[in-house]
């Protein structure tokens, strides 16, 4: 039977924190879908490939009604190059070619989903390898999650290109409807023995999904693109559980509001999907403004504690031993008490 592998390559760098429930909905519903299909039930093989600064596939090509996609973890960075890379080694090791005794896998298609710029310049060379020898024989689709993104940099591997404006149950309801649709029509056709081009695959607009035009939607310069200096992440360590949160903070008007403090939902898959190098700039906490959450782990008042090794975590002054003009606390990155006090300092942060 030849199959048609589908791929969903999924951002989930950090600033996808406050976004990822509802991605994870997302997904979820496109299975729905697609398990009440016959056409997708009998042709469509699903792939689910995770990527922040590395990427990790989650689950190889399976039948649709086999299928249960694991909740989606998070990762430091954003590399297009580490994404397409894992991609064509899952093609290769998957996606059945034709030969003169059998007939090969219908051309894959790609649904690649993200909310921000690389922050790597490894996808030139990875991109240049994809249009050689990858292209041709498969059909990506980028959407845009909410993001201001350089659309010219997926424009190298696709025109197929969309955006949703925000990111919350009913856009993801509509995205999930749309994703699916195209996986339907593909199957149908495929199904039907009907002649198709990659054209025929996508849907058109809808009131949730916009397709993106090349020449126009990069127009405006700098500043209609998201860059590192808009949102910034920084990584806590809660003092009492001692689990990772993430903190997010996003630019208006020369300071920093937060959007959200959020746990880190499985560690050891953000170390792995981690680069080596996830150091972003500092974010000065003089241009904080605006309240900022309590410990998602034990709701301490305090998450900006920041000790000499360069590491923040909660606190609760009101209860903390009291010396020397100052309270007493334990750097749950690092084991050292020190004295603490209150003022502004600089935190480096992540990548994103």
């Amino acid at each position: 039977m030849r199959r048609l592998p589908i791929f969903f390559v999924i951002d989930v760098s950090e600033s996808m924190a406050g976004n990822l429930p509802d991605v994870d909905k997302c997904m979820q519903m496109i299975l729905g879908e697609l398990n009440s299909d016959p056409y997708a039930l009998e042709t469509a093989f699903i792939s689910t490939i995770v990527f922040a600064g590395r990427a990790v596939v989650l689950n190889d090509l399976q039948e649709v009604y086999t299928l249960s996609v694991p909740k989606l973890p998070l990762g430091g960075g954003t590399d297009y190059g580490e994404a397409f890379s894992c991609l064509m080694r899952e093609i290769d090791r998957n996606v059945v070619k034709s030969s003169r005794d059998q007939k090969g896998d219908w051309k894959p298609l790609i649904f690649f989903f993200t909310d921000g710029n690389p922050t790597s310049t490894s996808y030139k060379s990875v991109f240049r390898k994809w249009n050689s020898s990858y292209a041709k024989n498969a059909n990506v689709i980028g959407i845009s999650l909410a993001a201001k993104l350089d659309y010219s940099i997926l424009g190298m591997i696709t025109e197929q290109l969309f955006l949703i404006d925000s990111v919350d149950q009913e856009t993801i309801r509509g995205l999930a409807k749309w994703v699916s649709v195209s996986i339907k029509t593909t199957s149908v056709a495929i199904g039907d023995g009907k002649n198709f081009s990659d054209s025929d695959a996508i849907p058109g607009d809808n009131e949730t999904v916009h397709r993106i035009n090349l020449k126009k939607d990069n127009a405006g310069g700098e500043n209609n693109v998201i860059s590192s200096r808009d949102v910034k992440v920084i990584i806590g360590k809660c003092s009492k559980t001692r689990r990772r949160y993430i903190q997010l903070f996003a630019r208006e008007d020369g300071s920093y509001r937060e959007k959200g403090c959020y746990v880190m939902p499985d560690e050891e898959m953000y170390d792995k999907l981690t680069s080596g190098d996830n150091s972003g700039d500092t974010i000065d906490t003089a241009l904080i403004t605006g309240d900022m959450s309590s410990c998602p782990h034990c709701h301490n008042p305090v998450i900006l504690t920041h000790c000499s090794c360069g590491r923040v975590f909660c606190s609760d002054p009101e209860r903390a031993e009291r010396v020397f003009g100052g309270i007493k606390l334990t750097c749950p990155w690092c084991g050292s008490e020190g004295c603490y006090g209150g003022g502004n300092f600089g935190i480096g942060t992540g990548l994103g």
